[in-house]
């Protein structure tokens, strides 16, 4: 159910970044926010990170570790991906928000790449940001739809 609610939220987000009116940039960044909580905390986040590590990341760390002829882990892979997407939305909130598409897509990345990140202390801020707003956002969410 969270991967259904978090996928509406996106939509939703993408829709009120299309709007013009007061706010509507901050509103769709809240809304994405609340989904990228909830994709975090449903299963299909850890199935998706899955499904990366198998195919595009796993085979992309194992070339460029083999050109290299050093071990590259996925976890450095996705904790770079992780910082970027928080930085893309940092970026976004307190600067311009003309960057709104790229800050809702980090929004639906960041999470996944939460999952596959090493223990460093950003991608364990996110972690623990997720994690404490994924039960809130659930909470509001469940109240509202009526699960």
């Amino acid at each position: 159910m969270d991967a259904f609610l978090a996928a509406v939220m996106f939509g939703a987000a993408w829709w009120i970044n299309k709007q013009h009116f007061r706010k509507s940039g901050l509103i769709a960044l809240v809304v994405a926010f609340g989904g990228s909580m909830l994709l975090y905390r449903s299963p299909a986040s850890q199935t998706l990170l899955g499904w990366a590590n198998d195919t595009l990341v796993g085979s992309l760390t194992g070339m460029v570790g083999g050109m290299l002829g050093d071990p590259l882990p996925t976890t450095v892979v996705w904790a770079v991906i992780c910082i970027a997407g928080f930085a893309v939305t940092i970026v976004d909130l307190w600067k311009n928000h003309n960057y709104n598409g790229a800050a809702i897509f980090a929004l639906v990345i960041t999470p996944i790449a939460a999952h596959g990140a090493g223990s460093g202390a950003l991608p364990a801020l996110i972690d623990g940001l997720h994690t404490g707003g994924a039960g809130l956002v659930a909470g509001i969410v469940g109240g509202v739809v009526g699960s």
